[in-house]
């Protein structure tokens, strides 16, 4: 029963870190792609609860370059396991060889051999002090870098992927059938689905929508209005 209250918990705090970081790193990948294009998030707001898209967007990018990365977490587990084979041939050869004072309880009274001019007692305090430091730090220290390379990385790929659109429409616009599942059209239904406005959609929300055609444009959306893929 301990066991599994234990599980519930660890689970329960990794899904409270990990949701605020899946909205996050939507979120900042949205600000860095509106930015890019030069419109203000406060012209059309959004919450962190409206990018749900942007952020699966970067959660698939990041298992892509975890998945282009395992040789190094190949290279990595490796490592740990030779380190551990070796510190445990080490352990059994000084065992074998009489050394052992590697394997005394150590105490106040039996501090053991000095190593770098201090004992080995006085070595193991410190080591309990630095742990113990370590574990106060570690997890807000993780927190705080997790969060920090999420916002980095999601927000220069925003930047990345509005200047490749922008790019794509200064060269072919909507007119290249192979580029136009890049342009959104803003229809008018009561005009028998006239093309008001169309471009690269910037961003959208219940009552405005902007699109990029070589500028950007902010249109408030009419009863009437649609916005759409394709005319």
């Amino acid at each position: 029963m301990e066991k599994f209250e234990r599980l519930l918990k660890l689970a329960a705090s990794a899904v409270a870190l990990v949701v605020p970081c899946i909205l996050l790193s939507g979120f900042s990948y949205h600000i860095g792609y509106i930015f890019t294009f030069g419109l203000s998030h406060e012209l059309i707001n959004k919450d962190m609860s409206d990018v749900l898209v942007e952020s699966w967007y970067i959660g698939v990018l990041g298992a892509e370059w975890l998945l282009t990365k395992w040789p190094f977490f190949l290279g990595f587990f490796v490592f740990l396991v030779v380190s551990g084979l070796a510190a445990f041939l080490f352990a059994r050869h000084a065992k074998e060889n009489s050394k052992d004072w590697l394997f005394k309880a150590l105490s106040k009274e039996n501090q053991g051999k000095k190593i770098f001019g201090i004992t080995q007692w006085h070595w193991c305090q410190l080591g309990g002090m630095a742990n113990e430091l370590f574990s106060w730090l570690a997890y807000p220290i993780l927190i705080v870098s997790i969060a920090l390379v999420l916002v980095g990385f999601s927000y220069q790929r925003g930047q990345y992927d509005a200047e490749k659109q922008m790019q794509i429409y200064t060269k072919s616009g909507c007119q290249n059938e192979e580029k136009v599942g890049s342009c959104t059209y803003l229809l008018d239904t009561s005009k028998n689905n006239q093309v008001i406005a169309k471009g690269i959609l910037i961003s959208a929300n219940d009552k405005k929508v902007a699109l990029y055609n070589s500028k950007v444009e902010v249109w408030i959306l009419l009863d009437s209005y649609l916005i759409r893929k394709d005319k």
